[in-house]
Order: structure tokens, then sequence, then C-alpha cells
């Protein structure tokens, strides 16, 4: 005897409406908005979000949420959202191209540098695209390069810790970045290109790397047909000799339940039966439009062949550790503006790497002394 009524609020994982809403006590009972710092900090510290550690262990949502992912959808001990709409990043690339110039998937880093050698004799302007002047495609990268030198300690070690964005392995993974660029990976000029057009001149067969995520499979699919067939993914070969592969991850939203709402019970019950039973989960999956956290059953799913691909290589690699995908999801938006023009000034030759972590550090410390940071996170069952 439950109606849901769905309504929608707009794209933006920050809806500028959804404060003033909830300060009004005219907000929604359950809804989806971003997770990173910001507007979810704000809602919590005004009381407006349930907490939900209650039904995270006793509906078992425990077992299944990634402990990365409690981390940024939890504080002070407590659960605010549950995480939704997880994205990974891997290399996507042309298999007849590869095949063509006798190429197979680089299982080192030495070998994908040489492989964009090969592809740019064989006449590729770029070897590995690169939307840099939408500035966010290049912090796909960072993000990646980062986690890869770091590990997610050493990440977390920051985000929560007391660590520094200027430190050793942070400043060799931007030095990792521009010797990408620097050995013309990413052609003469990525910085005057745009990411829709690379992403258009990768599936027409004239760029033959395309570092991504899988919300480009689905439109492709329907405008390629069978010709997608003719695209593979692979995970970038580790740039550190001797250490493992750790798959990007990240969510993009999380769902929150109005503390204010009389039936806290029946929102839980309605999260748990679209996120966390075996059937929804796969219909999410089906849909192309959300990837539940957690382990993925692909068994019997009806899914795109490199959406699956995609899915294994984070299955494959996930006992390794996490990294995040999208750091400028997670840190606060002033140091996500100095890293944007900052990476491009990087790629340019305007900033050296120390340079490029200096600023970003900068940055850092400055949001952190206004509280702009997400605090520490973590829930216990016990």
């Amino acid at each position: 005897n439950v109606t849901i009524t769905t309504t929608f609020v707009g794209s933006s994982l920050f809806n500028p409406t959804l404060v003033p809403a909830l300060n009004a006590g005219e907000g929604p009972d359950v809804w989806m908005g971003g997770s990173g710092p910001g507007q979810p900090a704000a809602i919590i510290e005004a009381g407006h979000a349930l907490d939900l550690t209650p039904y995270f262990c006793e509906l078992g949502w425990n077992e299944i949420i990634p402990e990365g992912i409690v981390n940024y959808t939890s504080s002070d001990g407590k659960l605010w959202a549950v995480g939704d709409a997880v994205e990974t990043t891997v290399m996507v690339y042309n298999k007849d191209v590869f095949a063509q110039n006798d190429l197979e998937v680089p299982a080192n880093w030495e070998a994908m540098m040489a492989a964009c050698d090969t592809l740019a004799q064989a006449g590729f302007a770029i070897p590995i695209g690169l939307g840099g002047a939408d500035k966010w495609p290049i912090s796909h990268w960072q993000s990646m390069l980062w986690g890869r030198y770091a590990g997610p300690e050493g990440v977390d070690n920051v985000m929560f810790g007391d660590g520094r964005w200027d430190e050793e392995p942070f400043v060799q993974a931007s030095a990792k970045l521009k010797e990408l660029n620097d050995a013309g990976c990413f052609g003469p000029n990525p910085l005057a290109e745009l990411q829709d057009d690379i992403e258009a001149r990768f599936w027409r067969g004239e760029i033959p790397m395309f570092f991504t995520g899988p919300w480009i499979i689905g439109p492709a699919v329907q405008a390629l047909g069978e010709e997608i067939s003719k695209f593979s993914v692979f995970q970038v070969p580790s740039p550190v000799e001797d250490t493992p592969i750790y798959p990007t991850e990240d969510i993009g939203t999380g769902w929150y339940v109005n503390a204010t709402y009389e039936q806290p019970d029946v929102a839980a019950d309605l999260l748990d039966f679209m996120l966390f039973r075996e059937e929804s989960r796969q219909k999410l999956l089906e849909s192309g439009d959300s990837v539940p956290v957690g382990e993925l059953n692909l068994e019997g799913l009806d899914l795109p062949a490199l959406i699956e691909e995609i899915f294994a290589l984070s299955n494959e690699h996930r006992e390794n550790g996490t990294i995040h995908a999208f750091l400028d999801t997670v840190t606060p938006a002033s140091m996500t503006d100095v890293s944007y023009d900052g990476l491009q000034a990087l790629l340019a030759g305007q900033m050296s790497p120390e340079e490029f972590n200096a600023a970003v550090q900068t940055a850092w410390e400055a949001a952190k002394a206004e509280n702009q940071h997400l605090q520490p996170g973590g829930v216990s069952c016990e």
C-alpha cells in the first residue's frame, strides 16, 4: 500500500533548490544527489539526512557495499547515503588497428609507450585520444596515475589523514602524465581537442586508443551496430614496477532519506529493493543507466559485450583495492578548479610537476581550513 511518486529535479549532482526546500520542510522523502563535498555536507550538518546505519547493518548492506564507497558516504561513524551509479575508467582500443600494426594489449608501461610510438609512425596523429580543451578528461588520467603511484592507502592518507598532494608519489605521477604527453601519445596538441570530437573520431577508427568509461558504450552500440565488435578494452598497465593494478572506481550519486519522513522503514525497504536484491541489480545493469555498488554478477545478463568486458576487468583486480576514477568529484571545488587549470598548464609546459602539485596542495590546505573537504568515514556493525 505504498505509492511512489518520482520527480525529475535536473541532471545536476548538486540541485540548488534542494537545500532551500528541505529547510522549508518541503523537500522529498527520498532523493538522489551528489556524494562529494559541498551540498551533502550542508544537508547532513543541517540534520536533513536520515542516519541509515541501522539499515546498513540489519539489511546486510554492509556485506555488499565496498569499504571504499562507505568511506565516502559516511561521517562520524554513520551512513548518510547509499552509493549508486558506480563508474570506472579503462582503455578502450581498436582491435583491427592493433592487429594491422602487429600490436598486442600492452603488458607493461614500456609496451604501452612503444605502442604509442608504433601507432604514430603508422600515421595516427593521436594514438590516445584526450579532449584536453574540456579540462576534466585530463583529470581522469590524474586520478588514475595518482592512485597507481600512491595506492589506495596513500590517497586516503591525504583525503582523511595528514598526507600531502605534493609528496613524491603524486609528483612522480604528474611527471608520468607529462611524459605521456611529451612523447606524443595524446597527439600534437590535446589542449585544442574537445572530448566529444575525440570520442567520435575514436569510433570512426581515426584514433586507436581512448581512456574513458562505460558511459560511452551504450550510444556507440546504437550507432555502430555490429561494428562495435571491432573494439575491446584493457587496464592501463601499472607505471610503477612490481605494483598491482588498482581498478578505478567512484560513485556518481548517493541515495538519501529525509530525516523528517514519517515512514523511514518504508524508505529503507525501497532502497533495499532497488539496489540490493539480485533481480533488481540485474535490471539496473541491463538498463545501461546505473551500476550498483559491490561485486557484480554478470551471469545471464543481456549486456553489450564491451560493457561486460569492462565489468570483468574491474572484478578481476578488485581484490587489490580500488582507487578514484574521479578525484575531481570527491575533492573541494576550489581544489578542482586549481587542478583543472594546472593540468592544462602541466601539459603545455607552463608548470613543472612539482609546481603543479604544490599548487594543488595549497588549494587543498585552504579548503581544509574552511572545512570544505570530506570528513573521515567508515561504519562499524559490531
